[in-house]
């Protein structure tokens, strides 16, 4: 395969939408469609830079070996979903920045240690080329739902490191959290 061209079909603040012009090996012209939070130019397919960073995904746990849980409201499903707390890594943050800010802002807790467990990976790479870190947080504090943003519906719950495997399987989770709670 040979990339020939993009053009950019959609342009919003979180989600861009491409169509990818390729040339498979027999030399017949395919549409390849794909979603991206960057611009065009930042896409990894024109800077085949693979250590950007689009979003952070943190597994926080308590000094009481709890490991915090995120019950959230998912408009594409139109349902709940299980998770670990998570979200975009704004312009000039680094991992770390984004992964304190987003603990605090969806759960109230605050970072005692920090550990990058996973560096930028994709998730979903047959529709997008984002990219998440993986961290993780040993947390202090109290849970409050003081800092979520108007459309974050959010329930923080605490499971003993334990139990989590069983919580994980009896319960809809998303498949990156799970994935990294059954590796605990």
């Amino acid at each position: 395969m040979k990339l020939e061209g993009i053009e950019q079909l959609e342009d919003t603040k979180y989600l861009n939408m491409y169509k990818l012009k390729l040339i498979n090996k027999v030399g017949n012209i395919k549409d390849y469609f794909m979603v991206s939070r960057r611009k065009k130019e930042e896409l990894i397919c024109v800077t085949k830079d693979h250590s950007k960073c689009d979003g952070v995904m943190i597994l926080p746990i308590t000094e009481n070996e709890e490991v915090i849980i995120l019950k959230q409201y998912r408009p594409v499903i139109d349902d709940y979903l299980y998770e670990l707390p998570a979200g975009i890594v704004d312009p000039g943050e680094t991992i770390e920045e984004a992964a304190r800010r987003e603990l605090f802002e969806e759960t109230g807790l605050k970072c005692k240690s920090y550990e990058l467990i996973l560096k930028p990976s994709y998730s979903s790479v047959g529709i997008t080329d984002e990219t998440t870190a993986v961290v993780k947080m040993i947390v202090e504090g109290e849970i409050t739902k003081d800092n979520l943003e108007e459309n974050e519906e959010i329930e923080v719950l605490k499971v003993k490191k334990e139990n989590v495997k069983d919580f994980v399987k009896k319960h809809n989770f998303s498949i990156k959290g799970a994935l990294v709670l059954l590796g605990l």
